[in-house]
């Protein structure tokens, strides 16, 4: 393919193609709005499916549409031109669209910042980060990048309905599932990775869509038999995974649904409450199996000890960010620097038991301790409590289960960010955060139609 656009007329032929494709959607956009509806579906799909999880989806093409292309050392001009023509065809193909969907864009972001203003700071703080950063080039870059899917999470969560976020969520994670059809991509272990590149996040959103899946099993009759075809194959990819947590995590969500049931009988506070003791009750019962029974996860969950090497390193990252800048941290990607040396803030973090050198904190929350510092740390758990309040205000008053949908996505969050990272960076944790932030804002009460 390369050779081929290195010859002019070949280059020139392909380009006038994608002027006269991007003509003709355009124009259909601008004269069929539900076309043009469906159309932003998919680019949303799409930019959400790159960015599945924490670090993407590591199958070509779309390594070279994820934004991190934006910060990575590695990435070369044309990628990077390339990547910035692809998403910037797609907005203007949608402009018809945008003009009316983006109407009062103002009013709502005052309102959103208004019912959670800890993440409004929050979002201060992150944007002025590449000041203080050692690399402010990096992080910089960095933050250009976060605030592209940042934008597209707030437009979602002002658009979309819960039952789109829902649909939206559910297909995602089925083609996750899916596409173990045509590939497993076993690891040399014989665990699965799927599309993710490894086995962790991959088991993960196995879990995820599990859980998302039987629930619609439950919800619509009408196309059980492809849930129940979604669930099998995600339970087998769960299986292959070779994830202890991710095992856990399956039992966590699918439970959760039926607790939020009974939850949304009670009085808010005594939900909110009770919904806490859910959260810490997971957490609980995780740490216990990870970390203290071996004999069940050797042999039950055929899991290694790893979470104990996690714990060894952990308090060495909060003592180096504490050593630094404790109140701002280091910057947006400025921690995790390995091609620095001995200039690298996490230089000889390692775990003293097995030489494991961590290329990140394996804790979504201590990256961003280390990224942000305490003041980010701590506006980020208090807007977090606040969308568990809100989140339980919007169930009770809701219709389930799409009301259910705030608490489970702030669920998942949690509980894959305890051993996992990816909670503050370019990629779905983030996007889903941002999303149910702004929607429980604007709406947090009402009943959703679909627009």
């Amino acid at each position: 393919m390369k050779d081929i656009l290195r010859v002019p007329m070949f280059a020139l032929m392909l380009f006038c193609l994608a002027v006269i494709v991007f003509v003709t959607i355009y124009i259909l956009a601008a004269r069929h709005p539900k076309l043009g509806a469906r159309l932003e579906k998919i680019f949303v799909g799409i930019l959400f499916f790159t960015i599945t999880g924490g670090s993407g989806i590591m199958a070509m093409p779309f390594p070279k549409l994820h934004p991190n292309v934006f910060y990575n050392l590695e990435t070369t001009p044309p990628t990077m031109i390339g990547q910035i023509a692809i998403y910037g065809a797609m907005i203007l193909m949608l402009f018809p669209r945008l003009t009316k969907t983006t109407q009062k864009t103002v009013s709502m972001s005052i309102k959103w910042i208004a019912g959670d203003i800890f993440l409004g700071l929050f979002l201060l703080i992150m944007t002025l980060s590449g000041l203080w950063s050692q690399t402010p080039e990096i992080t910089f870059k960095a933050i250009f990048a976060i605030w592209g899917v940042t934008l597209v999470s707030i437009y979602v969560g002002k658009v979309y309905s819960w039952l789109e976020i829902y649909g939206l969520l559910r297909w995602l994670t089925g083609l996750l599932a899916l596409w173990l059809l045509v590939k497993t991509n076993a690891a040399p272990d014989g665990c699965w990775t799927g599309v993710l590149g490894h086995k962790n996040p991959f088991s993960f959103q196995m879990a995820n869509t599990a859980s998302l899946w039987i629930l619609y099993a439950f919800k619509d009759r009408k196309y059980r038999y492809l849930s129940l075809f979604i669930i099998l194959i995600s339970l087998l990819g769960l299986q292959k995974g070779c994830s202890g947590a991710s095992r856990i995590l399956t039992v966590v969500l699918i439970s959760l649904w039926s607790y939020l049931a009974l939850l949304k009988r009670l009085p808010v506070k005594w939900a909110f409450v009770c919904f806490i003791l859910f959260l810490v009750g997971s957490i609980g019962i995780s740490i216990l199996v990870l970390n203290n029974l071996e004999a069940i996860i050797v042999d039950g969950l055929q899991k290694d000890m790893t979470l104990t090497g996690r714990t060894d390193f952990w308090p060495l990252i909060i003592d180096r960010v504490n050593q630094n800048n404790p109140i701002f941290g280091y910057g947006m990607q400025g921690f995790w620097q390995p091609w620095r040396g001995v200039e690298n803030p996490a230089y000889g973090i390692i775990v003293a038991k097995t030489g494991f050198v961590p290329p990140h904190s394996h804790n979504g929350f201590l990256d961003i301790l280390c990224q942000l510092g305490w003041t980010g740390f701590l506006l980020f758990i208090l807007s977090f409590l606040n969308n568990i309040f809100r989140g339980i205000n919007y169930l009770v008053k809701g219709s389930f289960p799409e009301s259910g949908l705030p608490l489970y996505l702030l669920t998942f969050l949690l509980m894959t960010n305890l051993t996992e990272g990816g909670l503050l960076g370019v990629g779905t944790y983030w996007c889903w955060y941002v999303v149910l932030s702004v929607k429980l804002s604007l709406d947090r009460t009402a009943k959703d139609e679909p627009h």
